[in-house]
């Protein structure tokens, strides 16, 4: 009998050794994920905004999700930029028109990427510029953002901004305040593209402009409106095409459009917003209808761009066509971002009037791209 109670114990003390250590396992294994977890997080790995808790569902949420003047400043997720679109006029008459962005690529390599162009409507002549340095050129900034690239500057915060381009070519220094409040993309100000990931995006979409600009001797005093974006997350945008719309309507109204699509064509997301005097309504896919009319053949690369549409929503009795001012306005870089877009002015004509910019990524180009960004270690 004492041999068997003897047994029986053992057993038991066995039974309880095991079950002690798988709990410690799985405590272990919850606190490794959950470190883990919050190193992604804090790396910017996970779609995150640093000054906010979003670790939740966002399904279910009103809130915006975007903190400003924070989310002015730099962030840590994979891919960012700061963009600026404008048209320009000078106390003659002169027109101009111009894109500014930066990209911080936070990769196995950091680096910041530039990319511009200028059109000087005048004389039909377009100059374009791009960069790409190693690291982050951004200061280290709290509610702003600051960077330097030679003699390239684009810092601001809060809707208070100046942007500085000089190359051999052309030149401008731009003074640039919102005179709208931020446009929270989404409602929320952040997108879901599906299988590309997500993004935080926010824009500026009405700032007043002064300052300097012209091809170089020939600078001279602009005024203008100019449109901001700013967009951070952990997203690929080697994995869609997309046609993008910012349009500035003679009413006081701003219209942005953004028709994202996969490789074979199918759409990952058509949205935008319509925001006047101050509020902002969402548009769903059902409140857009858009028709390209016309596209255009690039020489250099031979990919057709559709650049001219027609735009129409209805709840805002909004029934437009849009063309650009400078067709051949085709964007090669290749030689930093490793893909071609084609980025302009355009008129507004129809049920309104106004000005803005489209941007054109085509879908059928991504097969390409993705092996060349593949290659090149992104």
């Amino acid at each position: 009998m004492a041999l068997a109670k003897r047994r029986q114990n053992r057993i038991k003390s066995k039974k309880n050794l095991k079950r002690r250590r798988n709990i410690l396992l799985v405590v272990f294994v919850m606190g490794f994920v959950s470190g883990v977890g919050m190193l992604l997080y804090k790396a910017g790995l996970l779609p995150a905004n640093e000054t906010a808790s979003e670790w939740y569902d966002t399904s279910k949420e009103d809130v915006v999700l975007v903190q400003l003047p924070a989310d002015d400043a730099p962030h840590q997720n994979y891919t960012e930029w700061w963009y600026y679109n404008g048209q320009l006029q000078g106390p003659d008459g002169h027109r101009y028109s111009f894109h500014y962005t930066l990209f911080v690529i936070n990769a196995l390599t950091v680096h910041t990427v530039i990319h511009a162009s200028f059109v000087d409507h005048k004389t039909g002549k377009r100059f374009t510029h791009q960069s790409r340095t190693g690291g982050n050129a951004s200061l280290d900034t709290k509610d702003r953002f600051d960077f330097s690239v030679g003699d390239w500057i684009m810092q601001g915060g809060n809707g208070k901004d100046k942007i500085q381009a000089k190359t051999d070519e052309f030149y401008f220094s731009l003074d640039l305040q919102s005179t709208q409040p931020p446009v929270f993309q989404g409602g929320t100000g952040l997108l879901d593209f599906k299988e590309a990931g997500k993004s935080y995006y926010y824009s500026r979409p009405r700032m007043s402009i002064e300052g300097y600009a012209g091809p170089v001797g020939k600078e001279q005093p602009v005024t203008g409106v100019a449109w901001f974006d700013h967009q951070w997350g952990d997203f690929r945008t080697t994995v869609f095409g997309w046609e993008w719309f910012a349009l500035q309507l003679d009413d006081g109204a701003d219209v942005m459009i953004y028709q994202l699509y996969s490789g074979d064509q199918q759409p990952l997301l058509v949205s935008g917003t319509y925001t006047k005097n101050g509020a902002t309504s969402v548009l769903d896919q059902a409140d857009i209808r858009s028709k390209s009319v016309k596209s255009w053949k690039s020489p250099l690369s031979s990919i057709s761009y559709p650049l001219e549409w027609v735009i129409e929503i209805p709840k805002e009795n909004i029934e437009v066509s849009v063309k650009p001012l400078h067709q051949a306005s085709e964007f090669d870089g290749r030689k930093t971002t490793y893909n071609l877009y084609w980025e302009g002015a355009v008129q507004v004509t129809g049920s309104h009037g106004g000005k803005g910019f489209l941007e054109v990524n085509t879908a059928d180009q991504l097969a390409s791209k993705q092996k060349v960004v593949s290659s090149a270690g992104q």
